[in-house]
């Protein structure tokens, strides 16, 4: 499978070095999605804008994009997924695989 990193930004880091203490662990998740036909971009772009998406890939195969989400918890993930991911209007449909 053929994939393209599409810029995102900084990644998060669960030390606070000017405490010396460690966060509360974030949760990630991959979110395969399947967009409508040659719409890959325009669900791209909206999934920029959306905070808990830490990294994208556009993908040749099953699915047209990858991305990588983090959140506080389980439960945040599958809000993200559920009313933020799923209603995005190039949106198809989505597999969400959780990192543990």
């Amino acid at each position: 499978m053929e994939s393209v990193l599409v810029e995102m930004g900084t990644r998060i880091n669960s030390q606070n070095a000017e405490k010396n203490t460690i966060d509360k662990q974030k949760r990630s998740a991959f979110v395969f999605i399947n967009t409508e036909s040659d719409d890959s971009h325009l669900a791209v772009s909206d999934l920029k804008k959306i905070e808990a998406v830490k990294e994208l890939y556009l993908a040749n195969g099953a699915y047209d994009i990858i991305a990588k989400v983090s959140g506080e918890s389980f439960e945040h993930l599958r809000d993200i997924v559920q009313s933020r991911i799923r209603n995005l209007s190039n949106v198809k449909s989505t597999l969400t695989l959780t990192i543990i």
